[in-house]
Formats: structure tokens, C-alpha cells, sequence
């Protein structure tokens, strides 16, 4: 995972009250062993990054709560008016992998990479005719996983048993 710091351009032009450049998150889903992916930008327009072209669709990003008690995930609604993700979405046996990143886009249309590529996987989807609401976050929850794969008992280790 390439995730790195957003640039001093970046930040200024975060920071800064009128600027020409904007970012955009870059989401691509993807199967690990095929080249079978849906790629889109959250923008009206279609554009190129890294040779890739991501399909212009505004969707929302829900930031994860910041609670203790659970892994945080990703909520992406999405109107249902481009079918090459939920075609994606339906035609894979196993969740599709999911990367997100940050671009900065200057008014030229040059593009620079801000934050990420981050890699997720997709937990779970719900499609309507309206829009397409996908749990984005880790596949390892962590959180409920045992600590190690041994087990401690008398069978397998008696000397902690005894007395």
C-alpha cells in the first residue's frame, strides 16, 4: 500500500479560500485475478489517470465513526444510472477488492496523486433501481480474531494444567 502524505501544493490548495485545482477520489473495484474492473471518479466528467480512464459519477463518501468497539468502513452511495458496477457487482463469485485514492486535478487537467492507492474489500452491497449504498473496510476484522491460532488446554498443553 502506496499511502504517503498529501504534498504542500495539496495542502494549499485545501487550505486556500479560491484555487485551481480540485481533488477527486479515484475508486476502482476490481477482482485480484482478473482484469475485470469498474473505475469511477467523483466528478461529472469522465478522466485519465495513470493510463486508467474512470467513468465520471458523482457518489458520496460516508467517513468511518471513530469507535473503539469496531472496525471502521467505508460507506459509497452511488445513483444507479451507470450499470458497469453493478454489473461488476453481480457477476463475481467473491467480493471484489476495492482501491481508493486522492488526485489533485489542475485547471490544465494534469493530475497528481495525493492519497493512496488505499486497498479494501467490498463487505457488502445494496442495489436499488435509485442507487447502489456498498460497505467498503477491511475483510480481517481484527477486532473478533483470535489472538493466536494455538489452542491452551490439558490435551495440548498438560504442564500448564497441572499442579
Amino acid at each position: 500500500m502506496a499511502v504517503r502524505s498529501i504534498s504542500a501544493e495539496g495542502l494549499r490548495d485545501l487550505f486556500a479560500q479560491h484555487t485551481d485545482s480540485v481533488m477527486l477520489a479515484l475508486v476502482s473495484f476490481y477482482e485480484p485475478d482478473s482484469t475485470n474492473y469498474a473505475r469511477v471518479v467523483n466528478n461529472t466528467e469522465s478522466i485519465e489517470h495513470n493510463g486508467a480512464t474512470y467513468i465520471g459519477l458523482p457518489f458520496q463518501l460516508s467517513l468511518p465513526s471513530s469507535s473503539d468497539e469496531q472496525v471502521p468502513q467505508l460507506t459509497m452511495t452511488v445513483d444507479n444510472v451507470e450499470r458497469t458496477l453493478v454489473e461488476l457487482l453481480r457477476s463475481v463469485d467473491e467480493p471484489p477488492s476495492v482501491s481508493i485514492e486522492v488526485i489533485r486535478v489542475n485547471r490544465q487537467g494534469g493530475t497528481t496523486s495525493e492519497l493512496g492507492p488505499m486497498e479494501f474489500s467490498l463487505l457488502g452491497a445494496d442495489i436499488t433501481p435509485e442507487s447502489v449504498t456498498l460497505q467498503i473496510g477491511y475483510a480481517n476484522d481484527i477486532l473478533n480474531s483470535p489472538a493466536t491460532g494455538d489452542i491452551f488446554n490439558p490435551g495440548t498443553a498438560p504442564a500448564m494444567f497441572s499442579s
